[in-house]
């Protein structure tokens, strides 16, 4: 008995038996004399999309206050609430209230959404302050403010300025995106250029009498934060214009056609890398074999590289041939000859003889005979893979050197068989 009661008045031994005991006390407590009570579960968020569907229908949106976190008290078995977290809640608004854009003070409304068993007692805080409006979308135009002391030099020119993008939009409530009326952007510009400027810049966005309107940036959005502001400057340079010929006779010279263009030079303007490339530009191409006594007057259109302005607006230039003292005739040459024939193929001209009408200068026209005209057919240009008829063109060749051509395109029909 003594060492019993040496044992008990251990007192590590009486504090372990008096904490079993409590919790033998607080389970029986809580099984048998009181299975249930109540607890506060908090953090549990204010779920406000939930009724985005009302929401829509009135075309609103929550722009303050729909975003919060909240204390719910429940009660249950206190078995099942103590495993309750914010999880297993969710708190929403109450819309009945809301009628239009404006600010309201919304009931707010616990709803258990698990599987677990327990019932919703409050809400704290019970009602919470929203603000709705419709949220539009507004496109507005980029405007700029250069300032600054800048110049170029004389044989240069500066375009007009223009910014990238030229227009934003403007996304946010109604009330607050009907008093935007523009975006703009700014820069300070200094000394002398030569060369196309470009300075990105922030943008401002100001009401209708120019002022600047201070924004809430995560109420109000736009599509872009900045903008580009571009000063074109251009070199100005004078560069003659030519054409071309084709179609031209082989040994033909052309020097000995005389004729007048109606403007020898442009005035142009573009970047220095750009026009650093052309000493002089090409209008385009006249075809000799056009170039008639009734067809001696040519319209050709100017159409510059990219990246060169026209300074002088001149859309055509016409080129005048200069035909006196020339005459037209036609010849029946009997000289039409047929190169590169497909191997295993015989191929010989329908026609006797082909009609071709001769221009040039009346001496050099008046010394040439049939003879010296020769229409050649040149099979390489045509593919043959079967016997029939074919009508093939036939370029025509006068003597060597002289100043003479024939006028328009020619062909025959040629007869193919095989050898």
């Amino acid at each position: 008995m003594k060492i019993k009661s040496g044992f008990m008045k251990d007192k590590r031994v009486l504090a372990a038996v008096s904490l079993i005991a409590s919790f033998i006390l607080w389970l029986i407590i809580s099984t048998v004399i009181r299975p249930t009570g109540e607890t506060t579960v908090s953090g549990v968020g204010v779920n406000i999309n939930i009724q985005s569907g009302l929401l829509s229908e009135m075309g609103l949106s929550a722009i303050e206050g729909g975003e919060r976190t909240v204390e719910v008290v429940i009660s249950g078995s206190r078995s099942v609430i103590g495993g309750v977290t914010a999880e297993d809640i969710v708190v929403r608004p109450s819309l009945s209230d809301v009628s239009g854009a404006g600010t309201y003070s919304l009931e707010l409304v616990a709803e258990n959404t698990s599987n677990k068993d327990f019932e919703i007692v409050s809400v704290s805080p019970e009602k919470m302050t929203v603000k709705f409006d419709k949220y539009v979308d507004k496109t507005v135009p980029v405007v700029y403010s250069v300032t600054g002391e800048y110049s170029v030099p004389d044989n240069y020119l500066q375009e007009e300025i223009y910014v990238t993008p030229s227009e934003i939009v403007v996304t946010g409530p109604e009330k607050d995106i009907e008093n935007i009326k523009s975006a703009r952007v700014s820069a300070e510009l200094e000394g002398e250029h030569t060369a196309t400027v470009g300075i990105l810049s922030d943008i401002e966005l100001l009401d209708a009498d120019g002022n600047v309107v201070n924004y809430n940036r995560n109420e109000i959005k736009t599509s872009a934060s900045s903008a580009t502001i571009y000063i074109p400057i251009k070199q100005v340079q004078e560069l003659p214009i030519y054409f071309e010929y084709i179609n031209v006779p082989e040994y033909f010279d052309k020097a000995q056609l005389k004729c007048s263009i109606s403007q020898g030079t442009i005035a142009v303007a573009g970047d220095e890398s750009t026009l650093e490339k052309y000493s002089q530009l090409l209008l385009g191409y006249i075809d000799v074999r056009d170039i008639t006594l009734e067809n001696s007057s040519f319209t050709l259109p100017v159409e510059l590289p990219e990246g060169i302005i026209n300074l002088d607006n001149i859309d055509t230039v016409k080129v005048d041939f200069d035909l006196e003292n020339y005459i037209e005739t036609t010849f029946y040459t009997s000289q039409i000859n047929i190169i590169n024939v497909p191997k295993g193929y015989k191929v010989t001209s329908n026609a006797y003889q082909l009609a071709v009408k001769i221009i040039g200068p009346a001496d050099v026209v008046n010394a040439i005979s049939a003879k010296d005209i020769i229409a050649q057919v040149d099979l390489s240009t045509r593919e043959i893979t079967q016997t029939g008829q074919y009508r093939v063109q036939a370029d025509v060749f006068l003597p060597g050197g002289q100043l003479a051509w024939a006028e328009g395109s020619y062909s025959v029909t040629v007869t193919v068989k095989k050898q």
